[in-house]
């Protein structure tokens, strides 16, 4: 389905798949992606946990990432966390815990 980046995020809340007009931010349901990262992605017990790629965090990677798909997606997480917890362990990729 194709929709505003609002309606991605609020897709993979809902477990849907979803991207924008430009296939850039994205989603299967359970992983979200701003390009090629995976900024998103669904525990084993299904909560949905968005990674901060913002300059807070000390983790910018584009104003676009920031912006338009973090920003959006911060309201239908039910966590939002600094990615760097995820650096040197098992899941680097971001894959659930």
């Amino acid at each position: 389905m194709i929709t505003s980046n609002r309606n991605v995020a609020s897709r993979w809340a809902k477990g849907q798949n979803a991207r924008n007009h430009n296939n850039v931010f994205r989603t299967d349901g359970d992983s979200l992606f701003s390009y090629n990262l995976k900024i998103g992605f669904t525990t084993l017990e299904g909560r949905k946990v968005l990674l901060d790629y913002t300059a807070r965090t000390g983790n910018f990677r584009s104003m676009t990432t920031s912006g338009k798909h973090i920003s959006p997606a911060r309201q239908f997480a039910d966590e939002v966390v600094n990615p760097s917890i995820l650096q040197n362990t098992d899941h680097g990729d971001a894959t659930p815990f």
